[in-house]
C-alpha cells in the first residue's frame, strides 16, 4: 500500500513538474548565426590566450570581453540577448558551434602549416651555414676567378637608346663627316 501511495504522489509530481516552458521572444537586434559563429570564434581564441598567458594579456591593457564587442560593433546587452535566444534553440546553437569548432580547425591547420614552412625555412637557413663554415666551401670560393670580359650587363630598352644617343653626342664631329 504505501508503495502504492509513492507511486501515487511521484506520478503527481512528475505531472505537475512537467508545464508549459515560455520561451524567449526572438530579440529585436538579434545578432546574426554567421556573425555569432565569428564572434564566438574569436571568444574561443581569446579565452585560450588568457588562459595561455593572463599577465601578457593584462599588460597590454586589453579588456577581451570589449575588444571583441568593439570589433563586432555589438555590446553585451545583444551579446547576451541573442545568445540565450540561440540557446533556447537547440539545434541552431549545435549548428553555430559546429560551425565555430570548424572554423577553429581551420585556423589550427592554417597556422600549422605557417609552422612548418617556417621551420622548413630555417632548416634551409642553418644548412646554408653550416655549408658556408665547412672549409672545403671557403677553399672553392677563394678560387673562384671572375673573368670581366665575358660579364654582359642587362639593359633595359630605354638604357640601350640612351647610351646610344650619348655615343652619338660624344662622336659629333666624326659622324657628320662620314
Amino acid at each position: 500500500m504505501r508503495l502504492i501511495n509513492y507511486a501515487v504522489v511521484f506520478i503527481l509530481f512528475i505531472g505537475l513538474s512537467c508545464q508549459d516552458v515560455n520561451y524567449m521572444d526572438k530579440p529585436k537586434n538579434l545578432i546574426s548565426e554567421d556573425k555569432m559563429v565569428d564572434i564566438l570564434t574569436e571568444m574561443s581564441l581569446v579565452n585560450a590566450a588568457r588562459n595561455y598567458n593572463k599577465i601578457l594579456l593584462e599588460q597590454t591593457g586589453i579588456k577581451p570581453d570589449q575588444y571583441i564587442y568593439d570589433k563586432f560593433g555589438i555590446d553585451s546587452v545583444q551579446f547576451e540577448k541573442s545568445n540565450a535566444y540561440y540557446t533556447e534553440k537547440y539545434d541552431d546553437y549545435e549548428r553555430i558551434f559546429d560551425k565555430v569548432k570548424d572554423s577553429l580547425q581551420s585556423l589550427k591547420t592554417h597556422f600549422d602549416e605557417l609552422v612548418e614552412e617556417e621551420k622548413r625555412v630555417q632548416d634551409s637557413i642553418n644548412k646554408v651555414r653550416r655549408e658556408k663554415n665547412r672549409p672545403e666551401f671557403k677553399k672553392e670560393i677563394d678560387s673562384v676567378e671572375v673573368d670581366t670580359t665575358k660579364v654582359d650587363t642587362v639593359l633595359t630598352e630605354a638604357d640601350r637608346i640612351n647610351r646610344l644617343d650619348s655615343l652619338q653626342n660624344n662622336q659629333g664631329p666624326l659622324s657628320r663627316a662620314n
